[in-house]
């Protein structure tokens, strides 16, 4: 069994190759040697939509395809590799995509670049990705184990963050109601006889009839698998807390167990078979999701990586760009006046035409005046300078914002590790040419190195003088500088 460490947007070589650095000027990470050949060319041959319809991803990919955001990763490729000789794998390129995946012996994590990991000892904690997806899911997670004992409970650590946003996403649009057959023994037919049954149970006369009938109602398989779900976690030291994390999560939490009175722990395998089928209803369209969630929780021992004879392949990605966009909308919401746009409450139209707006766009953030800004997860204060193609996406789009709304002020927020190298270079202000009145910041969140444990690094990072309160300290400060030179 091999495990190989890779870290996102970055690029990894043997040991034995000579370049020093991308076309990007990136250093390599370099890798005593790529194990599992054939595992990372499947891997790298097809974008994550199309091994998902090809059947070959038993993966959760996060946001899912219902959730939104999907449409911005579902043509990545997880990593692209590069061959010497067309035999023998060079090197391997990361996107924004990190997280677990494997298939039979061979297994690939990909780490964020941000945490803290080295990459020669191996220590493998992730506080940051771990940091960001507790802020996203709104938990508070003090005993979840960052340094599980194997990538299966690495697996399972990840899954449970996303069931209380599921089960609160879901239950917002009521509690799933839907029409299931009840079998009954009493006087009060109400539906179709069921004559074996009878002559089993009311052979000689009691009084009783047995029936089958059609009713509309709250315990049915789907919640009966949300209830199973929540009786799994409870057994579970390490996850138990998160059903009663905050009063909402209680609330639902109680509501699923009010409505499955029918509810039997040995029942599990038969209602986990009961919803292969995902739910498709016009109503309930947040259902689906919390599903797929809880049967992959149910199963997680099949979802990690499995013994060497397993076809499909295994694991749990995420999206780090989407991640630290919802992150900072997250931090934004603490102490600014910031609001942040997706593709569901966003009506920003670029163009006119006859009359009619069109062409729709997304700022990440806008205050409904005269600030826009964008996420971006890269490392900005590293680069003097850009080239074209790589300015494109990272500048001209917030221009762009910028005119459109009649804007003076743009702003950039991205994640950054600091050293004495650049240490007084995570803030940054330029003036666009020939415009002296229009500028845009650069607003470096710097992400916590010294801590020894993840309850010292969410304190450093959250903590009354943390490092995202000087984050928003500073974006208030250039906010606050627009105002004052009008």
């Amino acid at each position: 069994m091999s495990t190989i460490h890779l870290w996102d947007n970055s690029w990894h070589v043997n040991e034995q190759t000579d370049s020093s650095k991308d076309r990007y000027g990136r250093k390599p990470h370099r890798i005593k040697e790529f194990r599992g050949a054939s595992v990372l060319r499947q891997l790298s041959s097809s974008t994550i939509s199309e091994m998902m319809e090809a059947d070959r991803l038993n993966v959760i990919v996060w946001p899912q395809s219902i959730i939104e955001g999907y449409e911005a990763i579902k043509d990545q490729y997880i990593f692209r590799i590069t061959e010497k000789d067309g035999a023998k794998i060079d090197s391997i390129i990361t996107g924004n995509i990190v997280g677990f995946i494997g298939k039979g012996d061979t297994h690939i994590r990909i780490h964020s670049r941000f945490s803290a990991t080295d990459e020669n000892e191996k220590k493998e904690n992730d506080y940051f990705l771990i940091y960001m997806l507790e802020k996203v899911m709104a938990i508070n997670l003090f005993d979840l184990k960052t340094k599980s004992s194997s990538d299966k409970d690495r697996v399972f650590d990840l899954l449970i963050f996303f069931f209380p946003k599921l089960l609160k996403d879901a239950l917002s649009q009521g509690l799933y109601k839907k029409y299931v057959y009840r079998e009954y023994n009493d006087s009060n037919i109400r539906g179709v006889m069921d004559v074996n049954r009878h002559i089993r149970h009311n052979i000689p006369a009691n009084g009783r009839i047995a029936y089958r009938t059609r009713e509309y109602s709250f315990d049915n398989p789907v919640t009966q698998l949300i209830r199973h779900t929540i009786e799994f976690i409870r057994r579970k030291r390490n996850a138990k807390q998160i059903l009663y994390n905050d009063p909402d999560t209680e609330s639902f939490v109680q509501q699923i167990v009010q409505a499955t009175p029918t509810f039997q722990a040995q029942k599990r395998q038969v209602i986990i078979n009961m919803n292969l089928r995902p739910v498709v209803h016009p109503y309930y369209t947040k259902y689906a999701a919390l599903q797929n969630l809880c049967l992959r929780i149910l199963r997680y021992d099949k979802l990690s990586y499995e013994t060497s004879n397993d076809k499909k392949i295994h694991g749990f990605l995420i999206d780090a760009a989407w991640l630290w966009e919802e992150y900072i909308a997250k931090v934004l919401s603490e102490g600014s006046n910031l609001k942040h746009y997706t593709s569901r409450n966003s009506d920003f139209r670029l163009f006119i035409k006859d009359g009619k707006p069109f062409q729709k766009i997304i700022p990440d953030y806008y205050d409904g005046e005269k600030v826009v800004a964008d996420a971006k997860y890269m490392p900005l204060h590293l680069y003097d300078h850009l080239d074209a193609e790589r300015a494109t996406g990272v500048y001209y789009k917030t221009i762009m914002y910028m005119y459109r709304f009649n804007t003076k002020k743009g702003f950039l927020f991205y994640p950054c590790i600091n050293d004495e190298d650049n240490e007084n270079n995570i803030y940054s202000e330029y003036q666009i040419e020939d415009r002296k009145d229009c500028h845009i910041y650069e607003v470096g969140l710097e992400i916590d190195k010294e801590a020894k444990n993840y309850q010292e690094f969410r304190q450093n990072m959250s903590g009354e003088n943390g490092k995202e309160a000087v984050f928003r300290k500073q974006v208030n400060k250039f906010i606050d500088k627009r105002y004052n030179q009008q």
